[in-house]
């Protein structure tokens, strides 16, 4: 096995005493010491301020560590290094969850932080982080539901009761001002007294997180495809109505409008950051020219959720492409018509619109870019559509210097998705219904071919790439790391016309994906491939997602 693997096997595996020792070949990479050393760097980025490498260098560490350590093997060594390692990955979650609570972004936090109480279930500090976490996303009362399922596992499994430290979380939410707190705590004492009961979604309550990541693991394994059908409420009651050209919020469990704010024309894609969500129009489209949109509209629109508030950000501003920056900022892709406006990215403070930094990129006379943040990285396709042919490249930006690489691509890009835990860009090849894979570190590429008809955009969710198929009313999953195994999920159009995957996004335990000319949002269950079909009244365009909210993006008919 060594000599596969290219080592020679004299002096690698030596026996003395009753022992075994193995010397690997320099440059040798070992997953567990590389998951080590990496947590190690998080912890130490962490201290330092420095978020976004904490959180590339944790989100390598959880990845590795996902994984079980030998499973089959029950030797007493076995399951100490299990321990071991299920400490390491603690550590990392934490460092997870800290520099997205400490950098802004709590709803991130928040899924972190579940994420270490499913781990370690009788870990208190991990309870108080995600009491914190919910805090700052601005959720005080599922702060007070998370203190009373560590109360009542305690209590159940251990006869004991939390900590003065958790107990002082606790009361410090209970003296908070909201009426909304002491409800929530009423209703979870019902709980306790009445006994489970089915979610919103039908679903039995969970246990606690060992028995959770048994039954998703054992889920993972399920084939079968099974669609339910929603509509949205558009009037009556207190629901808001949909609108045409609005962001609609939907609640991921009930899967109810719950907040609708009305923006510019043609609105398309969306990305939430800072703490707001950022909306670009007349970008998407389908029916008309590929040539570059000039009639002033194509615009960038910033909207609090908090207040309902969109404003529209000026500057001389033409998207044609966005991200959000680790920061809370977000960086635009701007595509300009004319000779005399060159094309660039700019970095938008989300608080004050001030534009932070502003770097050059090639030129084209295409509707869209490719745009994303990873790996401590700006990534930045050519422009897609137009007349005039752009080379077959992608541009590697420093977003502190400005400094461009230039990597050469087999095929166009498209859309850009990054792979935090694997250090992967993954690039979208919409003509030859491609995907390839780009690691950061070493430039190399793998292309999976014919994965779609037209893979437009894509989105990684731990370890699984999803794409949607501009071209047809399916998403294709495949794994981000070894071998591809790439599977189709369709979404069942009602309508006879031309249906496609505008848009997917990954969130709130699922992946979201639209098909605006069947008037469709749809959830898919990444355990089971199971679809929920949203229906809307008009054309629902773009998506995002976190770990509590939807945002979809609605365009007039």
């Amino acid at each position: 096995m060594l000599a596969s693997a290219g080592a020679d096997d004299t002096g690698v595996l030596t026996s003395a005493f009753g022992c075994y020792r193995l010397d690997l070949p320099t440059g040798s990479w070992v997953d567990l010491i590389a998951a080590a050393n990496a947590v190690q760097a998080a912890e130490a980025a962490l201290a330092a301020g420095d978020f976004a490498r904490a959180k590339d260098k944790a989100g390598v560490a959880n990845a590795l560590l996902r994984e079980p350590f030998l499973p089959g093997e029950e030797g007493e060594w076995a399951k100490q290094k299990r321990r071991e390692l299920d400490e390491l990955r603690t550590r990392a979650l934490d460092v997870l969850a800290d520099a997205h609570l400490q950098s802004g972004a709590p709803r991130e936090a928040v899924k972190w932080a579940k994420e270490t109480v499913a781990l370690e279930p009788f870990r208190e500090t991990g309870y108080r982080r995600l009491m914190e976490a919910h805090v700052g996303a601005g959720n005080p009362a599922e702060a007070l539901r998370v203190y009373e399922r560590c109360r009542r596992l305690f209590a159940e499994e251990l006869g004991a009761y939390p900590s003065p430290d958790t107990e002082s979380v606790y009361r410090s939410l209970l003296e908070a001002p909201s009426g909304r707190v002491e409800a929530a705590t009423a209703r979870e004492e019902q709980r306790a007294e009445t006994g489970p009961s089915a979610g919103p979604r039908g679903r039995a309550p969970r246990k606690d997180g060992r028995k959770r990541a048994t039954l998703a693991t054992a889920a993972l394994l399920i084939a079968g495809v099974v669609a339910a059908i929603l509509t949205v409420v558009t009037r009556g009651g207190s629901t808001p109505q949909v609108r045409p050209n609005s962001v609609v919020r939907i609640d991921p469990d009930t899967m109810k409008v719950t907040q609708v704010v009305s923006v510019g024309d043609a609105p398309d894609l969306v990305v939430a950051a800072g703490g707001f969500l950022w909306i670009t129009s007349h970008i998407l489209r389908d029916t008309d020219s590929g040539a570059l949109r000039n009639a002033g509209d194509r615009i960038l629109t910033r909207v609090d959720p908090s207040t309902g508030k969109a404003i529209v950000v000026g500057g001389g501003l033409a998207p044609c492409g966005l991200t959000g920056d680790p920061s809370g900022d977000v960086w635009v892709a701007n595509c300009y018509p004319t000779a005399g406006s060159h094309d660039n990215v700019v970095r938008i403070d989300a608080r004050t619109l001030d534009f932070r930094k502003t770097w050059p990129v090639p030129g084209g006379d295409g509707f869209l870019r490719g745009l994303v943040y990873g790996g401590g990285s700006l990534w930045v396709s050519e422009t897609f559509g137009g007349i005039i042919p752009t080379p077959d490249i992608l541009t590697e930006i420093d977003p502190q210097t400005g400094v461009r690489q230039t990597i050469h691509l087999a095929a166009a890009a498209t859309g850009l998705a990054w792979s935090e835990g694997y250090g992967d860009l993954w690039i979208n090849n919409f003509y030859p219904g491609s995907l390839t894979r780009l690691h950061a570190a070493t430039g190399a590429m793998k292309t999976v071919k014919s994965i779609a008809s037209n893979p437009a955009f894509a989105v990684v969710d731990g370890d699984f790439v999803w794409v949607g198929d501009w071209s047809a009313p399916q998403v294709v999953r495949l794994r981000a790391i070894g071998a591809a195994r790439p599977r189709s999920i369709t979404l069942p159009p009602r309508s006879s016309g031309f249906v496609g995957v505008w848009s997917i996004a990954a969130g709130a335990g699922d992946i979201w994906a639209t098909t605006p000319r069947d008037g469709a949002l749809w959830r898919i269950d990444p355990k089971t491939n199971a679809v929920t079909r949203v229906n809307f009244p008009y054309m629902p365009t773009g998506v995002t997602a976190d770990a509590n909210d939807v945002w979809v993006t609605v365009r007039k008919k």
